[in-house]
């Protein structure tokens, strides 16, 4: 009888006895794995696995961040600025403060991505025109194209902001391109 405590090995009359193996056997000892399941050699396991965290991925893109709930509209798009105030525990011209910074902050962020967007984009432009045009100098330059595009999206999503602490309701895209406002952020 064993202890739990101890690690020798089993007595021998608990181990069962060896079978030899027969020729074939021997013969594909070695790739019994190959033979054991399609699947397993294949990789499909793998790409299940790929599969299921691209799938994972696009749910965490698609799902919007949570709203702050403390930040209260009138109706659909004003900004309720005595029910805000009051739900974030401020007076009216502290949260007046609050957005005038946030303003300033959101204005500044848009010019510095612009400014870097435009840097990157003339580079880009300097950079493609005075390599020579093979495949894999026009196929980096590609590359390289949405690195510039980001820098003037958050440029752009910077200004919108801005727009809307600047007018004081929530407002779309459109709204801010149509707008007869000024359209560069202060």
């Amino acid at each position: 009888m064993r202890l739990s405590g101890e690690n020798s090995p089993p007595p021998a009359e608990e181990t069962p006895p060896r079978r030899r193996r027969s020729f074939i056997g021997k013969l594909f000892r070695g790739t019994g794995w190959l033979m054991a399941a399609p699947a397993a050699w294949s990789g499909a396991d793998l790409v299940k696995r790929g599969w299921s965290f691209i799938g994972d991925l696009v749910a965490l893109l698609r799902a919007r961040p949570a709203r702050d709930e403390r930040f209260k509209t009138e109706g659909k798009s004003t900004f309720d600025m005595q029910a805000t105030a009051i739900s974030y525990g401020v007076s009216v011209p502290q949260l007046e403060a609050r957005l005038a910074a946030r303003r300033l902050q959101t204005a500044r962020v848009a010019y510095a991505a612009l400014a870097l967007g435009t840097t990157f984009l003339i580079g880009w432009i300097w950079h493609a025109l005075s390599s020579p045009w093979t495949i894999t100098r026009v196929t980096s330059a590609l590359y390289f194209l949405p690195f510039c595009v980001i820098f003037f999206l958050v440029a752009f999503h910077n200004a919108l902001l801005n727009y809307q602490l600047r007018a004081r309701r929530l407002a779309s895209w459109r709204e801010y391109l149509a707008t007869p406002d000024r359209f560069w952020p202060n």
